[in-house]
């Protein structure tokens, strides 16, 4: 015990343990350089899609509402000003309102429904999942609609009082 009061044995084990501590960072610094990059949790798995740019440009900004064209009679588009981006792939939410823009007391589905006849009927196909073999598989409510550069899903919660919502996207993203 005597050893571990005097000066010049606790000088040493500070040292020894300076020492240790600058050669374990070392090593791990060096293991470091040989190690594989770590990818970004976000690009996991996602191969490089035609359009979408190299590793850090920014993904394409999603289409303006004007892409819907006009809207059903009684209804309007209510631009939410912005845009949402995640994983590579960018939308935009849109409100689906009465002409001047007030809350619509009609049900959401069936406004969505009207939506979705009215693009239709303008041009529009609807785009199926996977696993459907015929749009008679899928409600008209539950599919994507597609004018070939941009698409078109319901938002909306499942909410019976819920407000009617849009997702605007590129056609270049999974619609599934």
């Amino acid at each position: 015990m005597a050893l571990l009061r005097s000066r010049r044995t606790l000088y040493v084990l500070v040292g020894l343990v300076v020492v240790g501590l600058v050669v374990s960072g070392a090593i791990g610094l060096f293991q470091s350089f040989n190690a594989p990059p770590v990818a970004n949790p976000g690009g996991q798995g996602q191969q490089e899609r035609p359009g979408q740019g190299q590793q850090g440009e920014q993904p394409d900004p999603p289409p303006d509402v004007g892409a819907l064209g006009s809207p059903p009679s009684g209804l309007s588009y209510v631009d939410q000003d912005e845009a949402h981006c995640a994983q590579g792939h960018c939308f935009r939410l849109i409100l689906v309102a009465g002409e001047d823009g007030e809350e619509l007391d009609t049900e959401t589905e069936e406004v969505i429904r009207s939506v979705y006849e009215h693009l239709l009927a303008n041009g529009w196909e609807q785009e199926l999942p996977p696993d459907a073999e015929s749009a008679d598989d899928i409600a008209l409510t539950d599919s994507v609609l597609t004018d070939g550069t941009t698409l078109v899903a319901d938002s909306s919660a499942p909410a019976a009082d819920a407000l009617p919502v849009l997702m605007l996207g590129n056609a270049g993203m999974p619609a599934y």
